[in-house]
């Protein structure tokens, strides 16, 4: 699935406005039946921008600074594949569970992943097998060497659609949710839990829709810098950058395929980088030609 994105918002008018660097937040989703998916794009993402860049002003000076946020909506998958597990300072997360509390479309190898964190660092193991990967002894090695708090600095809010007729009702969000903690992330705000099955007030659309509402606070602490005494930005680039990489590492071993393709898409990428400046050279030499 191709990447949605918002741009930010218009720029507020003032004297002297300084735009900060705009930060992302990855709107992620699995989706079985399109409700989940509904629920990540547009409700979310389109919302964001706006909901959460801000203006502030100084009291000494006449400049007005503001925070941008952009956004991006995706399957869970493709982050992982398409974007190499580029993590955010802030991910939403929108997933149901399918089946016997397994993964939905577009989030089954994110769940793989999820497992797979829970096999090497949880004493109980994998909750379940998310999408027919062996659990137990057939998994990779417990307690690896990378650092089972790999996800420290990544901030994630989640809302899980289900059924409660099912026995294992809200299964995969759970999963996601007991991975990514173990593995250091933080969870911004409560857990949204829509029931399919839920009538009157707990119906699963108002659920949603009261989930979304409640969750910007939330979500605007989350994106406000941490500044220090001399009101340097705390940056968490090295940690963001070290979740990608233990991330992707672990994708190359339970996908040893995306290596391959890993490999094709850097060559190809050279390829471009090399030719392009020759194409230009021919059309150059093409065109003094001509005027000769």
């Amino acid at each position: 699935m191709t990447a949605i994105g918002n741009p930010p918002p218009p720029p507020t008018n003032g004297n002297d406005v300084v735009e900060g660097a705009a930060e992302e937040i990855l709107v992620l989703y699995g989706s079985q039946t399109g409700n989940s998916e509904a629920a990540a794009h547009p409700e979310i993402c389109s919302l964001l921008p706006a909901k959460l860049s801000s203006s502030s002003s100084t009291a000494t000076t006449s400049r007005t600074s503001r925070r941008v946020i952009t956004s991006r909506v995706m399957h869970l998958d493709d982050f992982l594949e398409v974007e190499k597990a580029r993590w955010t300072r802030l991910v939403i997360i929108v997933t149901s569970s399918y089946g016997v509390g397994q993964a939905p479309i577009g989030a089954r190898k994110f769940r793989d992943v999820c497992d797979e964190i829970l096999n090497r660092y949880d004493d109980d193991g994998a909750s379940s097998d998310g999408n027919g990967r062996a659990n137990g002894g057939d998994c990779m090695d417990k307690k690896k060497n990378n650092d089972p708090r790999f996800l420290e600095g990544v901030q994630f809010a989640l809302l899980g659609l289900g059924d409660s007729h099912y026995t294992t009702f809200f299964k995969n969000p759970t999963t996601i949710h007991k991975a990514m903690t173990l593995a250091g992330a933080t969870l911004v705000g409560d857990i949204g839990k829509a029931d399919a099955s839920g009538t009157g007030n707990m119906e699963q659309s108002k659920v949603i829709d009261r989930w979304i509402e409640n969750i910007w606070g939330d979500l605007a602490k989350a994106v406000t810098c941490t500044a220090t005494s001399d009101n340097t930005v705390i940056t968490k680039s090295d940690q963001l950058e070290k979740a990608r990489i233990e991330t992707w590492e672990i994708c190359l071993e339970l996908f040893p395929e995306w290596r391959q393709k890993s490999g094709m898409t850097n060559y190809a990428s050279m390829m471009v980088a090399l030719y392009i400046p020759l194409i230009g050279i021919v059309v150059a030499l093409f065109r003094r030609t001509i005027s000769f």
